[in-house]
């Protein structure tokens, strides 16, 4: 449950990885939920870093005032030392220099009364015009920024925690997801779509 009033935090600009801010995934989650980690060199991150470790202090001192407590138990913050996956060695190695920041927000909010609303981040291009709906969706790669909102949380069996709510996307250059599977193979001359390559009559296939 939120703890406080939410208050909001731009990010510095970074790269998006595995991004799923145009279309909320709904693999796990039914009411789909709108997520990316944003990938930022250590050094920008750390100003932000500062920032947000000062947000969730204060809102860690409320919660424990509210349970009446000194402490409490904390979960994990989100972010952490980004990592890519190897896959010779099947495996996830450090990606140095680089801090990994968890955004996600959920599509569908119902509460406990019953009432429920949509929700999805407000998306702009680098002059801030709005990008429409049917625009192409924001690929991996993708240097973008995100204004987000602190939510503050606390559960007897997780603890207190933040979660970093996207709220609103700023694409700075824009890297659209292709959806390509990668087989191994590298392109060369030849047949295309929409083309054809003609074989001689004495070709027997």
């Amino acid at each position: 449950m939120s703890t406080t009033k939410s208050p909001k935090i731009v990010s510095p600009k970074g790269i998006a990885v595995w991004p799923k801010l145009n279309e909320p995934d709904r693999k796990f989650q039914p009411e789909g939920v709108y997520s990316t980690k944003l990938r930022i060199s250590v050094d920008e991150a750390q100003s932000f870093i500062d920032k947000l470790n000062a947000m969730h202090a204060e809102a860690y001192r409320h919660e424990c005032v509210k349970q009446g407590r000194k402490s409490l138990k904390q979960a994990p913050m989100p972010w952490a030392t980004a990592t890519d996956w190897d896959s010779e060695n099947e495996t996830r190695v450090d990606v140095d220099g680089f801090i990994d920041f968890k955004f996600s927000m959920k599509a569908k909010v119902t509460t406990k009364a019953g009432k429920s609303w949509e929700q999805r981040p407000a998306i702009f291009d680098a002059q801030l015009s709005p990008m429409p709906a049917d625009s192409d969706h924001i690929g991996g790669g993708s240097v973008i920024r995100i204004s987000a909102e602190l939510y503050a949380w606390y559960s007897a069996s997780l603890g207190f925690g933040i979660t970093l709510r996207p709220r609103a996307v700023q694409v700075l250059e824009l890297k659209v997801y292709a959806g390509k599977a990668d087989h191994g193979f590298d392109a060369e001359d030849g047949f295309t779509v929409g083309g054809s390559q003609h074989f001689g009559d004495d070709q027997d296939f």
